[in-house]
Parts: C-alpha cells; sequence; structure tokens
C-alpha cells in the first residue's frame, strides 16, 4: 500500500504477520501516544519525552496477538544459529517461552541480581553441558541497547557466547549501532518509522499527528547523540 506523505509516495511493505502485528498493537492499545519517560531518561534526565511509547507487554494478555508476535519472531530467526534461548528478563521472558515450546529448544535465563537462596544459581536453565553454548537473545524491543549488553556480557563471563538479539521492534535511538559495536548483531522487525507511515496509509492517524510525532521523535534522537 502506499499513500503520498507530503507531496512524497510512500510505500509500506509489511509481511503478512508484521502487518497482523502492526493491526493488533492498535487493537490492544500497545501504541500509545502522549509524552513518555523511557529507560533511556536514566542516562539522559533531561531528553525530550517521547511521543510514542509501544508496551508490548500487553501481548502476554491477548493470545491472539501474541501468536502473531511469535510468528514474526520465527520469521526473524530463520537462518541464525543458536544452540540455546536466553530471555531478557523481564519483558522479553514469555515470548522466550513460547519461543522455545513452539521450536523446542530450551530456555535459560540470567539472574543478574545475585540469588542468595535456593540452588544459588546464576543462570536458571543451565544444564551442566551448556557451557560453552551459543545463546539467542529474545526481548521485546530495543531503544538503546543497554539492558541487552548487560544481559550478553552476563553470559559470557559465565562462558557462553552470544552473537545475536531478537526484538520485535527497533526504536531505532542508537541500541542497533551499540551492538554492532560489541560484534552482535540485532534482528528487527517493525521500528517507529514503519508503523507511523503504515497507520497514516490506513487513516489510523491524520498528517499533522504524524508531522508533529516524527519531529518529536528526531529531537530525542538528536538529544542522545549529543
Amino acid at each position: 500500500m502506499a499513500k503520498k506523505i507530503k507531496n512524497k509516495l510512500i510505500k509500506v511493505e509489511f509481511s503478512k504477520n508484521e502487518k497482523l502485528l502492526a493491526d493488533h498493537l492498535l487493537e490492544i492499545g500497545a501504541f500509545k501516544f502522549g509524552e513518555f519517560k523511557l529507560k533511556l531518561h536514566k542516562e539522559f534526565p533531561k531528553a525530550p519525552l517521547s511521543p510514542a511509547y509501544i508496551d508490548l507487554r500487553l501481548l502476554r494478555r491477548y493470545p491472539r496477538a501474541k501468536k502473531v508476535a511469535i510468528d514474526v519472531y520465527q520469521e526473524l530467526i530463520k537462518g541464525v544459529k543458536f544452540d540455546l534461548i536466553a530471555d531478557v528478563p523481564t519483558a522479553g521472558s514469555p515470548f522466550a517461552s513460547s519461543l522455545s515450546d513452539r521450536l523446542m529448544i530450551g530456555v535459560v535465563t540470567p539472574r543478574i541480581d545475585k540469588k542468595d537462596h535456593g540452588s544459588g544459581a546464576h543462570i536458571d536453565g543451565l544444564g551442566p553441558r551448556d557451557k560453552g553454548k551459543t545463546v539467542l537473545l529474545v526481548d521485546d524491543l530495543i531503544t538503546t541497547s543497554t539492558s541487552k549488553l548487560e544481559a550478553a556480557n552476563f553470559f559470557k563471563a559465565h562462558g557462553m557466547k552470544v552473537k545475536d538479539v531478537v526484538v520485535l521492534i527497533d526504536r531505532e535511538q542508537g541500541g542497533f549501532e551499540q551492538l554492532k559495536k560489541n560484534k552482535i548483531k540485532l534482528h528487527f522487525s517493525l521500528t517507529l518509522d514503519r508503523l507511523l507511515d503504515y497507520y497514516l496509509s490506513i487513516n489510523k492517524i491524520s498528517q499533522d499527528k504524524y508531522d508533529e510525532i516524527h519531529q518529536k521523535l528526531k529531537e530525542l534522537k538528536e538529544y542522545t547523540k549529543k
């Protein structure tokens, strides 16, 4: 589908599952408009607020929407080589679990906050022969790469390999570039720009709203690059 945006014809190309996911995000209220603090505001407390927020934690509440998300994850990791799935707690946990059931591949979870009771395990689900194996990190979305790198470094410190991270949405706030610097490949499906183009093309947002959001996102991106 295509629509003129400021006299420029923009074609929005989605796979069937990407389109379904984009539709579900609006339907369940996971794509929100307003003014929001993001995790990046801990590092940049004076940065402009985000004009959009995507709450992918809502997907766990809606099984049909979540199933579509798992379909998208599965498409994204075709050809990726890994031994185990690892969630980035806690946003990535339900997706990693469902993907594990779908692919019949085990899940391991990092306990970055040290467990001081029971077995005292540093990594939940880790087997005696898992050292040296490659884990695929699964999370919901990426803004900056802080939590992903923290998890990746944690696994590496415990003798495991992390080469790939998979998320549904890249907010394009520097996470892709930061992971690349650390020799980790990011696999993602949607971006804020693509979602906004799509929502404009199906008349879910107005041209004025589209322009306003893009301007604010540009200001936020420029601020975090200072």
